[in-house]
């Protein structure tokens, strides 16, 4: 691979290849002017997206695990880390010097951060291919993605990976162009390291950087010094991950729970459809048009980055932080232990995003634009209709919560499945109304967890009636928002529903909110007409 070491150079090359080449359709078209209110206009896009009613969707299960981390006493929230096992500190704690009361305040370093993505995503490509509005369409399709816009209004790490993988990406390349100062190198191992620790996945960096270097290193012998000072600092990068991964290994007491299901061929599509134009789980003809113009998209840029490789080696490392991690997690995840959520895909979004651009760019302005634009559209359509029919909102504890609290009794208890569920609905149940008022029916009503208990019976026969929490078992590693409905008597969904299989008869009342379903039983075997 021809590699052009000094910066100048590599402006002209970057200009000879992507300036003013009409085989491309590539003339620049967009000012200086033009570009700052497109920029401003794709930035307040993606504030509002992002902030819109932040606070008042419930935090679901995961995010109430991040407030506990966040808000609770360090011994606490270090041992709800521990006992995860899976998880780096470095986001949970961050939130710790921030203000955190309240739900939206939890989520706002996510949206904020969200917004720093589009703005760096605008500024990587502008500077590694020199064309404002190649930028400018980059930055609006981010703007408007479902899939980052979800997980921007999530109290989770994931639009902070996007952003370190930019700032990874972005510090990798002035090292690779010959900008190897003290301050390059300083920003490039510090940012690798926070991203390590931020989250697992960010490994995938490292991964995309070693295959370039592994296709240019015996061709350049240049490389070489400065490869082994690339090694050494990612070795000081990976230092508090690693030694933290073993001091949890070597601790943790319990088996962790998997609910991933191992992956099958089809759900590569989905988690493609999924990054691009937002997955709810439902097929509607509307999101055909997307779809066939994202899918030629990506062959188009992944052809390119294949064919091009030896003069543009952003595309190629891009292909390579898109197919890397994707093939990697599916076999291991076929073949070993299942880590197959989009989820964690996030660290190859801005790869995924110019490859499409890449691939359509090629072409005329006028079906290039028309082909984006609809892309924008589709996305567009599917984040504002989440907002208008509510499906943003995974889980709905306050509103459970506050169903129990007006209606426990004396001698009532409650019964949910295992700690994660118990810490969503106690966090919720000691905000309402009754309970802050300090009714002695709410106050003195048992909570407990099927998981601790080695006979639920017991309580069945302590309890003049109990409370049923049920929280769906469904998981879909695709969707974002609202899972699909659940039938609470299936045994084999969970444990909590094999034992409720067996007590139909003492169901009272079922209802059903947003992501769980709650249950009144009669220990003594009352019945009234219930609909799961």
């Amino acid at each position: 691979m021809r590699v052009h070491m000094d910066a100048g150079s590599a402006v002209a090359d970057a200009r000879r290849i992507y300036g003013a080449d009409t085989r491309f359709g590539r003339r620049e078209r967009v000012g200086p002017s033009y570009f700052f209110v497109g920029a401003l206009l794709v930035m307040v896009v993606g504030l509002l997206l992002r902030l819109w009613n932040l606070g008042t969707a419930s935090l679901w299960t995961d995010e109430v695990l991040t407030a506990l981390r966040a808000q609770a006493p360090f011994r606490e929230s270090l041992r709800s880390l521990m006992s995860a096992g899976n998880q780096t500190p470095l986001y949970f704690w961050s939130l710790r010097l921030l203000p955190n009361s309240t739900e939206a305040l939890l989520r706002l370093p996510s949206a904020l951060l969200g917004l720093l993505g589009i703005a760096l995503l605008m500024a990587v490509v502008l500077r590694f291919y020199r064309d404002r509005e190649m930028a400018l369409w980059a930055g609006a399709l981010l703007a408007v993605n479902p899939f980052h816009v979800w997980l921007s209004r999530t109290a989770r790490p994931y639009s902070m990976v996007f952003v370190l993988s930019l700032i990874v990406t972005f510090s990798f390349f002035q090292l690779w162009r010959g900008h190897r100062s003290r301050r390059v190198w300083l920003v490039f191992t510090l940012t690798s390291l926070i991203a390590y620790a931020t989250h697992f996945t960010t490994a995938a960096l490292l991964g995309a950087q070693g295959m370039l270097f592994a296709f240019a290193y015996l061709a350049e012998r240049r490389l070489r010094p400065w490869f082994r000072q690339w090694v050494a600092a990612q070795i000081v990068a990976a230092v508090p991950a690693l030694t933290w991964t073993y001091v949890v290994l070597s601790r943790l007491d319990k088996e962790v729970t998997q609910w991933i299901a191992r992956p099958e061929l089809r759900d590569i599509p989905l988690t493609l459809w999924n990054m691009t134009l937002g997955y709810n789980g439902e097929f509607e003809w509307a999101l055909v048009p997307g779809l066939m113009i994202v899918t030629l998209g990506l062959v188009f840029g992944v052809s390119y980055a294949l064919s091009e490789q030896r003069r543009n080696e952003h595309n190629f490392y891009w292909l390579w932080l898109f197919v890397g991690p994707l093939t990697f997690t599916f076999l291991l995840s076929t073949l070993i232990v299942s880590i197959y959520v989009d989820r964690y895909f996030m660290v190859f979004l801005p790869a995924l995003l110019v490859l499409i651009v890449q691939g359509w760019y090629r072409f005329s302005p006028q079906m290039w634009r028309v082909a984006l634009g609809m892309i924008i559209g589709t996305n567009l359509y599917m984040v504002l209709f989440s907002f208008y029919d509510g499906s943003f909102r995974r889980e709905d504890w306050p509103d459970a919560a506050a169903y129990v609290a007006e209606r426990v009794q004396p001698g009532d208890a409650i019964l949910l499945e295992r700690d994660n569920t118990y810490e969503a609905f106690t966090r919720y149940y000691a905000q309402t109304d009754p309970y802050l008022a300090g009714e002695d029916e709410v106050r003195s009503v048992r909570l407990v967890m099927l998981a601790e208990m080695a006979d639920p019976d017991v309580l069945a026969q302590q309890a003049d009636r109990l409370w049923v929490i049920y929280r769906n078992p469904n998981e879909d590693v695709h969707r974002l928002g609202v899972m699909p409905d659940f039938d609470p008597f299936d045994p084999s969904l969970t444990t909590l529903g094999e034992w409720l299989s067996t007590r139909r008869l003492q169901v009272q009342e079922i209802r059903a909110f947003n992501g769980l379903k709650v249950l009144l039983l009669d220990p003594a075997g009352g019945w009234t007409q219930a609909q799961p």
